[in-house]
């Protein structure tokens, strides 16, 4: 009877400490076979981790162990699944595996003239914060896991240096932390070959290290020097690279939560993850992903600068800037002089999306104006239609305003404008339909349809206390930063991905402000409660907190609170 009643107290014990198995919907592609991230009980001795599983005849090999997330990765060679994994005592939470890749963000032409005009600092004031305050993120430690950070590129150099350099190769260097936990070939899905060379093989990681600390102002080397001078927005801080991608392909969760076990036992003071996706598409628009959901925390939602650097043609007296499509290489279209302008217009006197191949006659020679909806065929369709048709190019009226990059690996020219471009196109059109192009062959700057407003791009949701995401927004649209070398330098890119370093930045100045660590989730709420807000891009209507959050940053009403 003793026996029998211990079985029951057991059985009881087991269903009282069952786990949870936090289960993806079915469709998900991201999801590594049988790999799943374990959390045990407090309770539960790391050393015992293995054998929890092992004394129930569930094979496995570990993945990863963790330190201060008390669990483990495991690959299940047993077939057991992860449903079943929760149900063992002790053991406290199951997740899959999953694979994030690179976000995705939208690359411009390589030139600028104007520093004032691309740095967005004047937006957030940070500018003033540099100047007035003497703010520069100096005695700060940001870690950035990513691709990497190309280490050796001058504007990571400590002062007085040409070169920068990684702590584990030298003294003094800015770049003073990190670990590369992958390799060069992994993609997410094979074996990682971690070294302790964090070196950026991508572009992503460096250009989201610019953006927090770069300093390319006085560059020597003509050959190195940026298309113009600007700088981060905490020049001074020091850097830890922690490497989680390689040079293409996407991140597994216990690559990215050893990076930030390391991270955070480097010091690090902030972690930027500009990893990929804001809202979890498999929950839908109203799931936000995790990482975005800690109490110290803040998910970032992107604004557009105000100015932007773009290629640019003249109609009708009226120049209007451009964005040539990827698969053009993004150089600039030059069509020949005698083009002119065919909008693709519908009875009621809209302008078709060109879906329709029977709507592109009478095209032969000319440029044809498009709709840019996406939502009924891709544009390597229209550029087919176009080109059969005899068109020379196409552009595409954004929607809803700002210029938007058009993917996709064909050649024919395409180039995207603004909203209101196509517009006042369409009415100099019908005024007169003879009316010819003008290519310039420079990019300039252009103020931005929709600059100084949320991006179009930014993501929005809710955790599952229904607490509304992003927290606040940064500049995002448009920003200058470095590259690697290799890879030319600099570049300027649009996206979240910018808008997050770029607060990290900034929190890096409130904490020098205040000579001291502030904890996250105290920085999150002064951040919160001190940033302004803004309209929608062409309204006069503010912006939903739905997708600017608490509203654009701004480091100077920050630091000159006094609650």
């Amino acid at each position: 009877m003793k026996f029998f009643a211990f079985l029951s107290v057991l059985s009881a014990a087991t269903l009282i400490q069952a786990g949870t198995f936090h289960s993806i919907k079915k469709g998900a592609t991201n999801i590594i076979p049988d790999a799943y991230i374990i959390e045990y009980e407090d309770d539960v001795q790391h050393e015992s981790h293995s054998s929890l599983l092992s004394t129930r005849s569930i094979a496995h090999d570990v993945r990863k162990r963790f330190d201060i997330f008390h669990g483990a990765a495991v690959d299940i060679k047993s077939g057991h699944s992860g449903e079943q994994i929760a149900e063992i005592p002790g053991v406290k939470n199951v997740w899959h595996v999953t694979v994030h890749n690179v976000p995705k963000v939208v690359k411009a032409t390589k030139d600028v003239k104007d520093p004032e005009a691309v740095s967005p600092h004047h937006m957030t004031g940070v500018d003033v914060a540099h100047k007035q305050y003497k703010l520069t993120g100096k005695g700060i430690k940001i870690g950035v896991i990513d691709t990497g950070i190309d280490y050796k590129h001058p504007a990571f150099a400590s002062a007085g240096e040409e070169e920068g350099c990684f702590g584990r190769h030298g003294k003094d260097c800015r770049v003073a932390h990190g670990w590369d936990f992958v390799g060069d070939s992994y993609n997410g899905y094979n074996q990682p070959k971690p070294d302790g060379d964090p070196m950026d093989c991508y572009g992503h990681g460096t250009h989201v290290a610019g953006i927090i600390g770069a300093n390319a102002l006085n560059i020597a080397s003509k050959k190195l020097k940026p298309p113009q001078p600007f700088v981060g927005v905490a020049p001074e801080v020091t850097l830890g690279a922690y490497r989680v991608y390689g040079c293409e392909g996407g991140a597994s969760d216990d690559v990215i939560l050893a990076a930030m076990e390391m991270a955070f036992n480097d010091g690090m003071d902030v972690i930027n993850m500009s990893l990929g996706g804001g809202t979890d598409g498999h929950e839908g628009a109203w799931m936000v992903a995790d990482a975005g959901l800690g109490d110290s925390t803040s998910s970032v939602a992107s604004f557009e600068n105000i100015y932007g650097f773009y290629y640019s043609f003249s109609y009708a007296g009226k120049i209007h800037p451009y964005a040539p499509s990827e698969g053009f290489g993004n150089k600039p279209i030059l069509l020949p002089g005698k083009s002119t302008l065919m909008p693709l217009l519908l009875e009621n006197d809209t302008l078709a999306d060109g879906c329709d191949g029977t709507l592109y006659q009478n095209s032969t020679g000319k440029v044809v104006l498009l709709l840019g909806d996406a939502s009924n065929c891709d544009f390597k369709s229209r550029a087919a239609y176009a080109k059969k048709a005899g068109a020379v190019g196409i552009l595409i009226q954004s929607v809803p305003s700002a210029i938007t990059q058009i993917g996709g690996d064909f050649k024919f020219p395409i180039g995207s404008i603004e909203n209101k471009a196509g517009l006042d196109m369409i009415q100099a059109y019908k005024n007169n339909s003879k009316t010819k192009f003008s290519w310039g062959k420079d990019p300039d700057n252009f103020l931005v349809q929709g600059g100084g407003a949320p991006s179009a791009y930014s993501s929005l949701g809710m955790d599952g206390d229904l607490r509304s995401k992003p927290d606040i927004s940064a500049p995002g649209g448009n920003i200058l930063s470095t590259y690697p070398l290799a890879k030319g330098g600099y570049t300027l890119m649009s996206g979240t991905s910018m808008a997050t370093p770029y607060l990290a930045g900034v929190q890096a100045l409130y904490m020098q402000s205040k000579k001291a660590k502030v904890p996250g989730r105290a920085v999150r709420q002064i951040l919160k409660n001190t940033a302004t807000i803004s309209k929608s891009a062409g309204s006069k209507t503010l912006a939903s907190a739905a997708k600017q959050g608490a509203g654009l940053v701004h480091i100077l009403n920050a630091i000159r609170s006094t609650t």
